[in-house]
């Protein structure tokens, strides 16, 4: 079959991220037979006309919607892509008669919500490398929906059909198909205004170890999307990528692990940093890390293995609050953590989030001024708020908290900002004239303009405006209720080979 992919994620901060998962789909959907071809809309600026282009150009028989994100996760600059996913979808129903098929992270995340919303014909929640190659064997000879990992569709009553995930994907047997990567990834050029340790950006690629995460941060969602067990490549695979990755494309400097975490569990990152070093590979690169797993030993690895750079998921910086996000470490660890990466090479980063459930004025000044005096990371990466996720503790707390409404969904953007501190001026100053204060902490890339009120302000007007458009747009869209969940013996595990 002709199927066009598309890729919707406009996010450029802190750097454009290559469409990976879109990358994966691909290779899938070659690997079974299909002709693949793709259109990232993160070049272009008229994406509806870029979409229509392309389809009056050349006859698909699928054409599926690759969802990185709801939205851009930012409380004080907010942007919903979901009005430009749905607009997109009846662009398709205009030009061509198409399968639509929504994946990606962001349509997992809210896959009955964004189905109803968006109307396609099909969707794919969570992994999706089994379940498009088993859809399109669907749609070439027929067959029984029942059996397609992940697929979400209406039966012939409009209930809303979601399939579990139950086709094993073996992370290890298919690379990305890094063809459909615009050459523009890998222009060296300024780094984004959020990138406070470079004045230019160094062509990079992109990789996974694994998939799934056994951590059990109050906010996150990576265990609806990827699994609750992990799933590895082997080390010496992992080594192996890396290196026809950067044959394959010269203008490639450095890599990164885009892994949640890459770190846990400790003893997995340690022989993929120990198969780096017996490779000699001699390549700069940076990952994800959680403090909970990091030794003297694992630095001094990570540092012979080539990295340059870690993003520390340290959250919070009072005891309380990361007891609170659940993160199972304390501000003794983050010290001590700090401490190590600073007498390393390896350049390190906070990102935390400020406001969050419980942290009142009082501890927010606190912990800047804890950073100020003992801190040392080579910057420090803060969202005001957290972006509320469903099926969260963070949703039960934005809804006793009343931030939320019971039974609001999180599919519109909903962010958890302590009203205590919102209420404070004196508050949002302080925190505005500390992150102005020091060149490598960002903030937002307009806080030197604008005050922190006015812009918390904006932002809560913005998002309930979001709500308002998405209310009027679902006026005339049936709502759609869940089909019963099947009794009966579970369907046959596949793998991507067995169809």
């Amino acid at each position: 079959m002709r199927v066009l992919l598309i890729s919707t994620n406009k996010i450029r901060v802190p750097r454009p991220a290559l469409p990976i998962g879109m990358a994966y789909i691909s290779a899938a959907a070659k690997r079974a037979g299909h002709e693949v071809d793709v259109l990232d809309l993160l070049w272009e600026s008229r994406e509806l006309k870029a979409v229509r282009e392309r389809l009056t150009a050349r006859a698909y028989d699928v054409v599926g919607i690759a969802v990185r994100n709801l939205d851009n996760l930012t409380f004080i600059d907010p942007i919903f892509f979901g009005p430009m996913t749905e607009k997109i979808v009846r662009c398709v129903r205009k030009y061509t008669s198409a399968k639509v098929v929504l994946g990606g992270s962001g349509f997992s995340v809210e896959p009955l919500s964004f189905f109803e919303y968006a109307q396609p014909d099909f969707g794919i929640a969570g992994e999706g490398e089994a379940g498009i190659v088993q859809l399109l064997h669907y749609l070439e000879v027929g067959g029984s929906l029942d059996d397609i990992s992940g697929l979400c569709y209406l039966d012939g009553d409009g209930l809303f059909h979601q399939n579990p995930p139950n086709a094993a994907f073996d992370l290890g047997a298919l690379e990305p198909d890094r063809s459909v990567y615009d050459p523009r990834y890998f222009e060296e050029g300024v780094s984004a205004a959020s990138d406070l340790t470079r004045d230019t950006q160094p062509a990079i690629e992109t990789l996974q170890t694994k998939r799934g995460c056994k951590l059990y941060c109050s906010y996150c969602i990576i265990r609806k999307t990827e699994g609750k067990g992990n799933r590895f490549k082997e080390p010496v695979e992992v080594v192996a990528e890396i290196q026809r990755a950067m044959r394959e494309n010269p203008a490639v400097r450095e890599f990164e692990i885009v892994d949640a975490t890459f770190n846990y569990p400790l003893e997995y990152a340690v022989e993929v940093c120990e198969e780096m070093v017996r490779a000699k590979l001699d390549v700069p690169w940076y990952c994800q890390l959680t403090p909970n797993a990091i030794t003297p030993e694992f630095v001094e690895l990570l540092t012979a293995a080539g990295c340059i750079r870690v993003d520390l998921g340290t959250d919070a910086l009072t005891d309380e609050a990361l007891q609170d996000l659940m993160k199972g470490f304390d501000m003794a660890r983050v010290l001590e953590i700090d401490r190590l990466f600073t007498a390393s090479p390896i350049e390190h980063t906070h990102c935390i989030f400020l406001g969050g459930p419980g942290e009142t004025p009082a501890a927010l000044k606190e912990s800047i001024r804890f950073t100020e005096r003992f801190l040392n990371p080579a910057q420090i990466y803060a969202n005001l708020g957290i972006r509320v996720l469903s099926s969260t503790k963070l949703e039960k707390q934005a809804v006793k908290a009343g931030i939320m409404k019971e039974g609001q969904g999180t599919f519109v953007p909903a962010f958890y900002v302590e009203p205590e501190i919102l209420a404070s001026r004196e508050t949002l100053d302080f925190v505005r004239d500390s992150y102005l204060s020091h060149k490598n902490w960002y903030l937002w890339w307009g806080l030197g303009g604008q005050n922190l009120t006015d812009r918390s302000s904006d932002a809560m007007r913005s998002v309930a405006e979001m709500q308002r458009e998405y209310e009027y747009v679902m006026r005339d869209k049936p709502r759609l209720k869940r089909a019963p969940k099947p009794t009966g013996p579970k369907p046959v595990s596949l793998t991507l080979g067995s169809v």
